[in-house]
Parts: structure tokens; sequence; C-alpha cells
């Protein structure tokens, strides 16, 4: 079977690093590794079309801070197994925000940390469609692990928060006949800075598209989101990223999608029906309505709700 598939919304890892150690030096950079920190992971994605769950099953987490060896975090959270301590979760079953948890309150070394590296148990991370067949994830470089790129820094004395966010729609590719690929885009966002905002699509635009099944199949309604304001839409194309959005999300049968985290600034809001057709790797014409097109201003936390219409 061959499956067309579009990974729409992205994976975030919420962290919570909390300092709550010390010690005595005058220097600025000795204060920073003077002390300790509490961090608590979660994860949140958002729904994908043409699959019903994506699985993967998480065995430990590993920081990297600078001058020092990785250190390795044994998952903590609720859903964690007690019997081996691995956390199996389907990535399909968080949206809109919710969490699973990683791991809580774990000690770390307060300074500056260079990745979060999370280990995955072998042969566990696969597609579930929508017929029950199923598609294996291959990892890069056949590695049961994913690293963020980005750096953060823990203060001793203080507190901080940060989000790993993961685009699964520009990280999963498929590559051959019921074959697909993980090429991870992970970046780290301070917890405190970002803005999120719900969304719903007027009736007349949405129904532009063919959502019942009975036409044509390629019919998948998203909303892109681009930096800057009156951004001509194009589509993900990581050969040209002249215009590239920032991320793009599902819209769901109630006409609703959600978008976050992302920064604080002006953004362009674009609906298309062509979702299905966007290969990150390829470039494509898609069809953006210039009435499915906003303007919109993102403040920090929760932006309440705004309609494209």
């Amino acid at each position: 079977m061959y499956n067309s598939v579009r990974f729409i919304g992205a994976l975030a890892l919420i962290s919570g690093l909390i300092a709550c150690g010390g010690g005595g030096s005058n220097s600025d950079n000795d204060n920073a590794y003077a002390g300790k920190g509490a961090l608590t992971l979660s994860i949140t994605d958002a729904p994908v079309d043409g699959a019903k769950a994506v699985w993967i099953t998480i065995d430990g987490l590993h920081l990297k801070r600078s001058g020092s060896d990785e250190k390795r975090i044994e998952l903590s959270g609720p859903e964690v197994d007690p019997v081996d301590g691995t956390l199996t979760v389907d990535l399909l079953s968080l949206s809109g925000g919710q969490l699973s948890q990683l791991f809580h309150s774990d000690s770390v070394t307060s300074g500056d940390y260079q990745w979060v590296r999370f280990s995955l148990v072998n042969d566990s991370a696969y597609i579930v469609w929508e017929d029950d067949s199923t598609s294996d994830l291959e990892l890069p470089a056949n590695k049961n692990e994913l690293k963020t790129s980005g750096s953060f820094r823990v203060d001793a004395n203080g507190s901080v928060a940060y989000i790993i966010d993961w685009d699964l729609r520009k990280s999963i590719v498929q590559h051959a006949v019921n074959q697909y690929k993980l090429k991870p885009v992970l970046h780290i966002k301070r917890d405190d800075q970002h803005a999120y905002v719900n969304g719903i699509v007027a009736t007349a635009l949405y129904n532009l598209c063919d959502t019942d099944g009975l036409g044509d199949d390629d019919d998948v309604p998203v909303v892109y989101v681009y930096s800057g304001s009156n951004v001509i839409p194009d589509d993900m194309d990581q050969e040209d990223a002249s215009v590239e959005p920032v991320t793009s999300v599902y819209v769901d049968e109630s006409q609703r999608f959600y978008v976050g985290p992302v920064d604080p600034g002006a953004y362009t809001f674009a609906f298309t029906c062509d979702g299905l057709l966007d290969d990150p790797e390829q470039d494509e014409v898609l069809d953006f309505p210039v009435a499915g097109r906003k303007n919109v201003a993102l403040s920090l936390g929760d932006n309440g709700e705004i309609t494209l219409n």
C-alpha cells in the first residue's frame, strides 16, 4: 500500500528548568555552574492526516552541558511504565497543547547546555494508518535517538523554562513504497517567550475543500503560518526556503485549528485545501485563496481565538 501523508503540526517537549541550589563566587560565569536545577519534561503534538496513530517508545533522555559529559535522565512521569521505565505514547493523542510528562523535577547542574537527546526503544517508531496497516519510521543513520539543535542555559538561584519544538511535517518524509524516514527538525525555545492561538475557519472557506471523502481525496484543509505581514504564501520547500512557513497546522472537522508554540510577532495566516500535496522536499504550487489570508499579531501567551473568513 502506498500511503500519501503530510504531517500537520509539531511535537514539543515542554521543559521547566528551575534552579534550586547555590554556591559562592563573584564571577557570573562561575555562578552559572554553582547551583542545581529541577527539570520537568513533557511532550505534545498535533493531528496527522492519513494516520490514526504515530507511536514511539522513549527509554531515556540525555542532557549535554558545556564542558562535561552527557547526563542521563530517567523517565518518571505518571504514564511511564513502572517496570522498565519506558514511555510509550501515541503522538496523535496529544493535540491542542495536551501534554504527556516525561519526568518531573530531576536535579540538574546549572550552566550552558548544548542539547537534549532522547533515546527510543529499538523498532518502536511506527505509523498506524486508518485501514490499520502500519509503516515503520526509519531513524537517522539507523540510530534510535533524536537530538535537538540550539543551546539553552540554566542559571543558579533562578528559574527558566524551555520548549523543544519538533516540526513533524518537515521531519517525516516518504522515500519509497510504504517506507518513511525521520529527519528530525527540533529547536529549543523559551517557554515564557512563546505565543499560541486557537482559530476557526469560516464555513464558506472550509467548504472549498471536499472533506466528505466522496470527491478529491487530495483535499486536506491546512493553515500555513508565515513570519511577517502580507506574505505571499508558498509551499514548504527546504531546497528553496525564500518563503518558508514557520509552521502549518491541520484544520479539524469542527473547522478549528491550534497554532503554537511560536515566537511573538507579526504573522500571515493562509488557508489551503492542498495540504496533502505539499512534499517538504519538493516544490509545488498550492492554491491559497485570498479570502483565507489574514495578518495576525501574536503576543506572549494565549491570544484567544481568530477567524479566517
